[in-house]
């Protein structure tokens, strides 16, 4: 079996509420008819009681983190489903632990910006602080108990959107080496060729691609409560996706932040099946041309 879909039904320490709904939604919905490929579904939960939305995040990343290592050993494709987007942690950590020599580099496509840190941000939502985690911004004790975990350089990071971004998310990023990609600059079809260039010359050879649905414009579907408009179309999602798949290798790829009480004509379903199915094809494809070459 050539792909792994791992499941994480969890928003905010709640299983199947919210955005913890979309992941079972994506596979009772038909997503591995979409893949094409033989695929196994691996659910991920929590053991420790009772659930909350720190504790459980980082006991399920560190799970996550095992998953994905022992996926990239086997030498299969880890898709994720994912109720928040810090599940990039354990993604991350696993990709390291499997491969530690190999850089990793993320493309982030987010509504918003994900970067806060605890001195910028005055809400109560762990997962706008995302990237700050992932590029070691933030709660480092705690993800140095994940296996494999090592912070992403800034200049292996580039953000697609974050165009719904407040102004905490916007002075982290300002004064970071992160690169952001708005909307508008994404269809100059210039910025994101670029960007992937420099990933290389850094000696990044593998990526993982992250799909926060709410990138999406919100006019065209809402993929969630905090889904802001002037985004993305789906469209636009899969043509930068084909241009990473054929500049660099697809480690990893996540599909996070999809409520589906939200998405009432299933235009944001469509989207992530069709982001996932891009993905996977470009793994067996992949994996195809390797066996023909040996």
């Amino acid at each position: 079996m050539p792909i792994d879909v791992v499941q994480i039904p969890w928003d905010s320490g709640h299983r199947g509420q919210r955005m913890g709904a979309g992941p079972l939604h994506l596979v009772e919905r038909g997503l591995l008819d979409c893949l094409d490929s033989a695929a196994c579904v691996i659910t991920l939960e929590p053991q420790g009681e009772p659930p909350t939305e720190i504790g459980t995040a980082f006991e399920l990343h560190h799970a996550l983190s095992y998953t994905v290592a022992d996926a990239v050993r086997a030498g299969r494709l880890p898709l994720i489903l994912s109720g928040n987007c810090n599940s990039a942690i354990g993604t991350i950590s696993g990709l390291q632990a499997a491969a530690p020599d190999e850089p990793v580099g993320v493309l982030w496509f987010d509504g918003h910006g994900d970067s806060n840190t605890p001195e910028t941000f005055t809400g109560t939502f762990l997962d706008a602080m995302g990237l700050s985690t992932l590029t070691g911004r933030c709660w480092q004790a705690l993800c140095a108990t994940i296996p494999g975990f090592s912070p992403v350089p800034d200049a292996s990071v580039v953000l697609v959107g974050g165009h719904g971004m407040d102004n905490g998310a916007r002075s982290v990023l300002a004064a970071s080496e992160i690169k952001t990609i708005t909307p508008e600059a994404l269809r100059t079809g210039h910025e994101l060729p670029a960007a992937l260039a420099s990933m290389r010359a850094r000696g990044v050879s593998r990526l993982y691609v992250h799909l926060d649905v709410d990138v999406i414009d919100a006019t065209y579907a809402p993929a969630n409560a905090f889904a802001p408009a002037g985004g993305l179309q789906p469209a636009e999602v899969f043509q930068a996706v084909d241009l990473v798949a054929r500049d660099l290798r697809i480690a990893a790829a996540c599909v996070a932040s999809y409520d589906p009480a939200f998405d009432q004509n299933d235009r944001v379903l469509a989207a992530a099946h069709g982001f996932l199915s891009l993905i996977a094809a470009a793994h067996i494809s992949s994996v195809q041309e390797t066996r023909t070459l040996s």
